[in-house]
């Protein structure tokens, strides 16, 4: 039996002035107004590289209960305080993940890694990009303080996967990188573009 996927929306933006000060504040609104609408939690944080740049990741329990929730009249009222905490249009990205455990872990480590790899024009993203990307999660598993990965295919974009990786601390990812996972990574460079954010996240819970 095959595990629904979870449906988390990754969205990186400029902060307000107020949602800067206190994102306990806007997310708590977001919470009680997604009450039984398949929202698990919000995951919240800042671009480790560029801390005025802030993060959610917005964990669906489904995609099919998030679209279904963007269709009723109540959506409104989750989305206005999320507008309202960005200045200016945010990247969002959702993703399917069906390894739900390992999601969990890697956006409850101490740094989470998002990777986001774009396949080139005449290369395959099914075909060719998502056996090396499995190769990978594989390899991930084997490496000492990787605490976690999940990857899924883009719904905005069929041309993308995305990766989920938690790391007890970045120089961990970078020994891994320069030594068991290169010739891997290497492999997807070829055929595609990658693109890497990180971050330290917070849970907010739902109500």
């Amino acid at each position: 039996m095959m595990t629904t996927p979870l449906a988390p929306e990754i969205i990186w933006f400029n902060p307000s002035d107020s949602y800067y000060d206190d994102p306990i504040n806007t997310l708590g609104v977001v919470s009680k107004s997604s009450i039984g609408q398949g929202l698990l939690g919000a995951h919240y944080g800042f671009e480790e590289q560029n801390p005025s740049v802030g993060v959610w990741v917005m964990v669906w329990n489904t995609l099919k209960e998030h679209q279904s929730f963007m269709e009723h009249e109540s959506y409104v009222d989750f989305a206005l305080p999320v507008m309202e905490a960005m200045v200016g249009p945010g990247e969002i990205t959702q993703v399917l993940l069906s390894q739900h455990n390992e999601f969990l872990k890697a956006v409850a480590s101490p740094v989470t890694q998002f990777i986001y790899v774009t396949i080139r024009p005449r290369h395959d993203r099914n075909y060719e990009l998502a056996p090396l990307v499995e190769k990978l999660a594989n390899e991930l598993a084997l490496v000492p303080g990787c605490n976690g990965s999940s990857w899924g295919p883009s719904v905005e974009h069929d041309d993308m996967y995305v990766g989920v990786v938690g790391w007890r601390c970045i120089s961990d990812r970078d020994r891994a990188v320069k030594g068991s996972l290169a010739p891997t990574i290497a492999l997807i460079r070829e055929i595609s573009k990658i693109k890497l954010k990180y971050a330290r996240l917070q849970l907010h819970e739902t109500s």
